[in-house]
């Protein structure tokens, strides 16, 4: 059997002299609760609807305010998914958002780049108006953008849902402010090689603008799914429904607006749960995106 020899015993257990408990940061503590508890209450109505999905209508019109799903149902979502036209309204979604961000993208860049690397009579003059129409909200030019596809005849088309917002001022801002920052040396040099201005845009400002660009076409997509207005007076077709108005007019059908809670909030989780998806994958990129577009002067 092995001894230990006193001065080992002194190395190997310190004495409490040594061993000291690092302070409680009061501070850090009770901005971790304080944050928790907002985390929460911002939280408490979408449990609330998640819930209400689950509950049957006699238990919700009983107790509004329940938090137990019991007893549980799936009734709400069977009644949603059962229409043969929800598939229908998830592929118009789909499809229009996809083709405004890719067409977006592509024209913002392309003008971008004439902005920053071309010279031209009257740019500073449609710069300005580029961010006059910035200032200018959707509402107001709504008349006339409807009158203007009706008279063209494209309502209930995925013409009429894509292309009013297809240019956007301030994704074009944003590349400008962006492109700006590039070095003009990289196009000289590129110039030197026998490189057309269509190369330079696309073999050396694009792989530097992946960060920018993925920025907003993921907010463009997102914002494009949950578009409300625009979709509700343009579509009036079933079959040219998009999700956010498709499930919507679902539920008026099945119930008026004081019953049928338990399917409108079904709808709701459903036309939202692709979102979560898409966010929980590019979550990181949505966070680096915000703290990007946030450090623009």
């Amino acid at each position: 059997m092995k001894t230990i020899s006193p001065s080992a015993q002194a190395i190997s257990l310190p004495n409490d002299a040594t061993v000291r408990r690092k302070p409680v940061n009061w501070q850090r503590l009770l901005f971790a609760l304080l944050f928790c508890s907002f985390t929460f209450l911002w939280m408490l109505p979408a449990i609330w609807s998640l819930v209400t999905s689950f509950r049957y209508e006699t238990d919700i019109q009983r107790d509004l305010i329940g938090f137990i799903p019991f007893p549980f149902t799936l009734e709400h979502y069977q009644r949603i998914l059962g229409d043969g036209l929800v598939a229908r309204w998830f592929l118009n979604s789909l499809v229009v958002a996809a083709t405004r961000t890719i067409v977006q993208i592509t024209l913002c860049s392309l003008a971008a780049f004439a902005f920053t690397r071309i010279q031209f009579k009257g740019k500073r003059i449609a710069y300005v108006l580029v961010l006059v129409g910035i200032m200018v909200p959707f509402e107001a030019i709504f008349i006339p953008i409807y009158l203007f596809f009706a008279n063209l005849r494209l309502h209930n088309t995925y013409t009429a849902l894509i292309a009013p917002e297809v240019a956007s001022p301030l994704a074009l801002f944003l590349l400008t402010q962006f492109f700006q920052e590039i070095p003009m040396e990289l196009d000289e040099a590129a110039y030197m090689d026998g490189a057309s201005r269509f190369t330079v845009y696309l073999r050396v400002i694009l792989p530097l603008a992946i960060p920018v660009l993925t920025t907003l076409a993921i907010f463009t997509f997102l914002g494009t799914w949950n578009e409300y207005l625009w979709p509700l007076v343009s579509s009036t077709d079933r079959q040219a429904l998009t999700v956010t108005i498709g499930l919507r007019k679902l539920a008026e059908t099945f119930g008026h607006q004081t019953r049928d809670l338990g399917l409108k909030m079904a709808g709701a989780w459903v036309g939202g749960i692709p979102i979560l998806i898409f966010y929980f994958i590019f979550q990181r990129r949505i966070v680096s995106g915000i703290k990007l577009t946030s450090g623009f002067r």
